[in-house]
């Protein structure tokens, strides 16, 4: 295999999936996306399953305050059951994670939330009526595994439906769903403190949205995708027509070829079966003959050859004549070049655990699940006003990161805000020596300003490091060391806490955020404005992290 090839095969590899997710500018999902009710409904029951997560994850600090131990039949809770019922759901969260792909995957994606849905309504009267511990520890692992569920299918879901024109903004909504769902949990225990075993209601009412969902599941569609790497062509037609409800049906069907000539370019790099190749082809030519007819109709109406407007081509569509081209089918991989690309891949997987690893490890769940408890013990009079504030100043500074993540870059984002995370939690720790309350608020706005604005997404977008065929492995990969390392903290903070104090345990999430700042220094590239294949080839000889400062800047 010449090095042309090479390259070229290399390059499909890695740019595949944007071939499936992006256009050129002929294509209608770059044109104004229409804001009916119909689209609304769509993308706002898809972001449920991020609220959902949210309000899951947060709403442990408003429960753990008010549960009496003679409301689960014991005589005394002690800090490893608080953390028993908080860290399970991190553990259920791991094993969701790793149910998650095959799941979306046999099911489909909109089944799998669906079912997710089903589990967070059973979870949430489980939880609420629990009269044991063993009952409200089982409850939680359930939970979680809805929740490690929805953590890795709504993104997918959400970027295989959403026009390009809007795919950041909608993932975005997911980011925001998430943050604003823990908020959400804090404001409803604030005024349900006061409430007589207001922590089941405070489990039960996250029965709600999963509920909504399942109500608005029938104008919800499937991912036209799926559907189409399943066979089902007729049912990805539908699919596109309620996503672009204002499209013609001749922009649906030019929608529809392009996404199925996709499936025939990944057949050497995903486990595509040949009778599903044969499927598409026979459908593609009995789609392209409709095209054809629409078009010479179209000529007819317009009284003689019409020429393409930008609302009726697509990529690969310069002439009538494509219409009858067969799939393309890129060459395939030599056992040398295969081997090569898996060893880019490892390194690539190995900063993305690492960079999830220290997004947990340097404790903001610690507050997340915990304010109110620590705020309890240092006699506030309402300890839930400075978990809201938690709250609130994650969910505002994920604006920041959605504002210049992109436009500074990851890497200076994080290294900048690394500085800022470890000042704050130094202060912290002078705070709780001195039990001084402003200073303790302060440096945890601080300390979650700083997190919120980079290190609590960018962990995330880890995933565009690797090739398409092996992004689906690595996103669980990278989402179980989230939630292994975050039931790790979640499991031993309060005892941590006890054994050798507030301040002291601040250093040590000080020291692991130092840490995380060098190996952002020496190992994590900067890949602002660099395409897939560009990304991949950062990894081709160790790990190049100043490719975009040697070459662009």
């Amino acid at each position: 295999m010449s090095t042309s090839e090479v390259d070229d095969v290399y390059s499909d590899l890695y740019s595949t999936f944007s071939q499936l997710t992006s256009t050129t500018e002929n294509d209608i999902e770059l044109l104004p996306y229409p804001i009916t009710l119909k689209t609304i409904l769509i993308f706002a029951g898809a972001t449920v399953g991020g609220l959902l997560f949210g309000y899951d994850t947060g709403v442990i600090s408003g429960v753990l305050l008010t549960l009496k131990p003679q409301d689960l039949s014991r005589s005394v809770l002690t800090n490893f059951d608080k953390e028993t019922i908080t860290s399970i759901t991190s553990f259920g969260s791991f094993i969701g994670s790793i149910i998650a792909f095959p799941l979306a995957d046999r099911c489909g994606r909109r089944k799998t939330l669906a079912i997710c849905c089903f589990i967070f309504i059973i979870a949430a009267l489980w939880m609420a009526g629990s009269t044991t511990l063993l009952l409200l520890v089982l409850g939680r692992f359930i939970v979680g595994c809805a929740v490690g569920v929805a953590a890795q299918c709504v993104p997918i879901y959400l970027s295989e439906i959403s026009p390009s024109s809007i795919r950041g903004f909608i993932l975005t909504l997911n980011s925001l769903a998430i943050t604003g769902g823990q908020l959400l949990s804090y404001i409803v225990a604030y005024f349900l403190a006061n409430v007589n075993h207001s922590w089941r209601y405070l489990f039960g009412i996250s029965s709600i949205p999963a509920i909504i969902f399942i109500l608005l599941l029938d104008f919800i569609p499937e991912s036209p995708r799926w559907l189409i790497s399943k066979g089902e062509f007729s049912e990805a037609h539908k699919s596109l027509t309620m996503i672009y409800p204002t499209a013609s049906h001749y922009q649906v069907n030019l929608k529809l070829r392009k996404l199925i000539i996709d499936l025939g370019k990944l057949r050497h790099y995903q486990d595509i079966e040949e009778p599903l190749l044969i499927r598409s082809r026979s459908f593609l030519r009995s789609l392209n003959s409709s095209l054809l007819s629409q078009n010479r109709e179209q000529s007819t109406a317009a009284g003689g050859p019409i020429q393409p407007q930008p609302f009726t081509s697509i990529a690969g569509l310069a002439s009538i004549a494509d219409l009858t081209a067969p799939i393309p089918i890129p060459p395939r991989t030599s056992k040398k070049h295969v081997h090569k690309m898996e060893a880019r891949t490892k390194r690539a997987l190995i900063i993305g655990c690492v960079l999830m690893f220290f997004q947990q490890i340097t404790g903001f769940n610690a507050f997340m699940y915990y304010a109110a408890v620590i705020f309890s013990k240092l006699n506030l009079e309402n300890p839930l006003l400075p978990a809201i504030l938690v709250a609130l100043t994650n969910f505002l500074f994920t604006f920041v990161a959605l504002r210049y993540v992109d436009k500074i870059g990851k890497r200076l984002m994080l290294l900048y805000t690394l500085v800022v995370m470890s000042i704050g939690l130094l202060l912290v720790s002078i705070g709780f020596d001195k039990n001084n309350m402003i200073l303790i608020l302060i440096s945890i706005v601080i300390f979650v300003g700083g997190y919120a604005s980079a290190l609590g997404t960018v962990p995330w977008t880890c995933v565009e490091f690797l090739p398409l065929n092996r992004r689906a492995f690595g996103s669980s990969c990278i989402s179980c060391t989230n939630w292994l390392t975050n039931a790790i903290v979640a499991l031993s903070y309060l005892s941590l806490m006890d054994s050798i104090g507030n301040g002291n345990t601040m250093l040590i999430f000080a020291g692991f955020t130092s840490l995380a700042w060098l190996f952002v220094y020496f190992f994590y590239p900067e890949v602002k404005g660099l395409s897939l294949e560009e990304i991949g080839k950062v990894f081709e000889h160790g790990i190049d992290v100043h490719t975009v400062y040697r070459n662009y800047y």
